[in-house]
């Protein structure tokens, strides 16, 4: 094999495919190798699948309990599909963030992986009063899974944060976000109309830089 450089170049980003064992089921993520304890503790906390994750990470292979039933299913995405049947629970905000707060950490969206590779979305959790913690992968829902799974295990109060992140706000990411009783979510990309609706009816406040929106359900100061 032959690589030519068509110019100046950028590095490769990484990817490999991690195994998650859960009982007797095998759940596959493609994933950048960083942090990934991290990841498949935000992985099990926003898909609802545990509230007290216990994970072993060797190698590429996960082994992992969970608390909840669950079902297995394709999503076009390229995301892992995985249903529980247990409703949402709606949010209530016990913090307010205001848009010029928010605005001022939008500059740690681009860290130096994405400037070298430009193959990596970044997440960030960040708790009122200024303890952040930030993740990148090639995947947005695994960014926010890391950087979650980071904040769960540094102890971080979920009502008093809000997410950042890189990647567009879909209805998923806004599941995500609910599930972790995240109040606020917040996107230099756009925002979906399907995550709208799952901000007004559960409560979760967003801000999307990009479409020029910002979404008050008790999370925003104004």
């Amino acid at each position: 094999m032959e690589i030519i450089k068509l110019g100046e170049s950028l590095d490769v980003g990484s990817e490999i495919e991690l195994k998650i064992i859960v009982g007797n089921r095998i759940i596959r993520l493609f994933c950048t190798p960083d942090s990934l304890e991290e990841l498949v503790i935000g992985f099990l906390l926003t898909e609802g699948l545990s509230e007290n994750p216990n994970v072993i990470v060797e190698g590429d292979v996960a082994i992992a309990e969970v608390s909840k039933e669950f079902s297995l299913s394709i999503n076009s995405s390229g995301c892992a599909g995985i249903y529980v049947d247990e409703p949402l629970k709606k949010l209530n905000s016990s913090v307010k963030f205001s848009i010029e707060e928010v605005r001022e950490r939008l500059f740690e969206l681009e860290g130096d992986h994405y400037r070298k590779t430009r193959a990596y979305h970044t997440a960030l959790v960040i708790e009122k009063g200024g303890s952040c913690v930030k993740a990148y992968d090639v995947g947005r829902h695994n960014a926010v899974d890391k950087a979650i799974g980071k904040a769960y295990k540094n102890g971080f109060d979920f009502s008093r944060s809000f997410l950042l992140l890189s990647g567009r706000i879909t209805a998923g990411i806004a599941k995500k976000t609910i599930r972790a009783r995240i109040p606020l979510v917040v996107s230099k990309a756009s925002i979906l109309d399907s995550a709208i609706e799952l901000c007004n009816k559960y409560g979760l406040s967003a801000i999307s830089f990009a479409t020029g929106i910002a979404v008050n359900c008790g999370a925003i100061s104004v």
